[in-house]
């Protein structure tokens, strides 16, 4: 395997100290733990390598796999998420909670200026929050099978903007010239990166995003040209 190259994957992680399952893809596998995949799409899942789509001690190592292998991968935290950091804990006015109708508790997952984290403690008018990754300080482990790897361009370019977007969109391939039209517009700073990643995908040359209007020019709709 190289960077560039789609494939798919079915994989189990594990906290290694407990043995705990955090992430998984297949199913029967979260039958026999018990797992809790009510908010879960279970089924293998496609990953271009190279681009950050997994951890780097587990990409590193999935490299020298083969279609059909079956590996049990330990990734130590400093490849994972890192250690747990005290500058990640921060105390915030109980104030500011209930500026936004929020009555802060315990345990409570909260999203404050883009960053998540879970409330520890609230005391005295202070709020504690711990920004820090659930899985940072811990050592993770994989069990990992690479059930296929992917050579169909469309299914390629469908893995990068299913990992990125949640819209529909069009495919066309011209002898490594990729267009992908969507029906809703999305930023054009996302519109740039999806063409980078695209473009990065073994045999593709050069990628086109056309976003919702955009396809009109100057972002007039169809109803705006009627009227003009």
């Amino acid at each position: 395997m190289e960077d560039g190259d789609v494939i798919e994957i079915n994989y189990v992680g594990r906290i290694k100290s407990s043995g705990e399952v955090f992430d998984l893809t297949d199913k029967e596998t979260a039958e026999e733990e018990n797992v809790d995949t009510e908010n879960m799409e279970l089924g293998p899942v496609k990953i271009l390598l190279g681009e950050g789509y997994l951890l780097k001690g587990l990409e590193k190592r999935m490299k020298d796999m083969e279609v059909g292998e079956k590996e049990t991968i330990e990734v130590p935290k400093k490849d994972a998420f890192g250690s747990r950091k005290s500058s990640n804990i921060k105390t915030i006015s109980e104030r500011e909670f209930k500026n936004y109708d929020v009555t802060p508790r315990r345990g409570m997952p909260v999203e404050v200026d883009g960053k998540r984290g879970k409330i520890l403690t609230v005391s005295n008018g202070r709020v504690k929050v711990d920004f820090n990754h659930p899985l940072a300080g811990r050592d993770l482990e994989y069990d990992v099978e690479i059930t296929r790897k992917i050579e169909d361009m469309e299914e390629k370019v469908e893995a990068v903007m299913d990992f990125y977007i949640d819209h529909e969109y069009e495919i066309e391939v011209d002898e490594g010239s990729i267009k992908v039209e969507l029906e809703e517009e999305i930023p054009e700073e996302l519109c740039d990166k999806l063409e980078e990643e695209v473009e990065k995908l073994n045999d593709v040359e050069k990628a086109e995003i056309v976003s919702g209007e955009e396809e009109n020019g100057n972002g007039d709709s169809d109803e705006d040209e009627e009227k003009d």
